[in-house]
């Protein structure tokens, strides 16, 4: 699925999708977690003119809907993933723990979400090569919400988090294999 992208936001330096999406495609495979071959650290993709279809329209939903700058994710150390949207979920796949968890704008924006009726899925990455663990937090995380309280908001997203990392993560099986002409 392709999202209408917001006029003017780019990329940058970010290239944390180009580290965590798993691809498997007959000219690019690389496992969950691992850089792209291609990818310039901090500059971007060095056969973006060339880049398969999948990489053309994958973004993450910062370069979709109004957020502020702050949650880019090489800054924010989040990303907002796309997976699950249509079916009316946001998932904040969480690549480190950053101040931004405990920010007034993730507190005020994830309860704009669930305010609207939108369910809010935490992710986290496994080990290279591992998909990610991933759990629908909408329900955790309203009692927070609904008392106005950031501090036991950012106390569940840590205890989510921590419940996360105890996954049995299982291996994606891609082998890399790079071949992008």
């Amino acid at each position: 699925m392709s999202l209408p992208l917001l006029p003017g936001r780019t990329c940058g330096g970010c290239v944390e999708c180009c580290r965590v999406i798993p691809l498997a495609l007959p000219e690019l495979a690389k496992p969950t977690g691992e850089l792209c071959a291609y990818c310039v650290d901090g500059a971007g993709c060095s056969v973006h003119a060339v880049r398969p279809d999948t990489c053309r329209i994958w973004f993450c939903l910062w370069r979709v809907i109004e957020l502020d700058e702050a949650w880019r994710p090489d800054r924010s150390g989040v990303i907002v993933r796309p997976d699950g949207i249509e079916d009316g979920i946001i998932t904040l796949y969480v690549l480190r723990r950053s101040d931004f968890l405990a920010s007034t704008d993730l507190f005020v924006t994830v309860a704009g979400w669930i305010a609207e009726g939108i369910e809010v899925a935490l992710s986290i990455p496994g080990p290279v090569g591992t998909y990610p663990a991933r759990a629908v937090v909408t329900d955790w995380l309203r009692p927070a919400i609904e008392g106005g309280d950031p501090q036991d908001f950012v106390t569940r997203v840590i205890r989510s988090l921590d419940t996360l990392a105890e996954h049995d993560f299982q291996p994606d099986g891609v082998v890399a294999r790079y071949a992008v002409v």
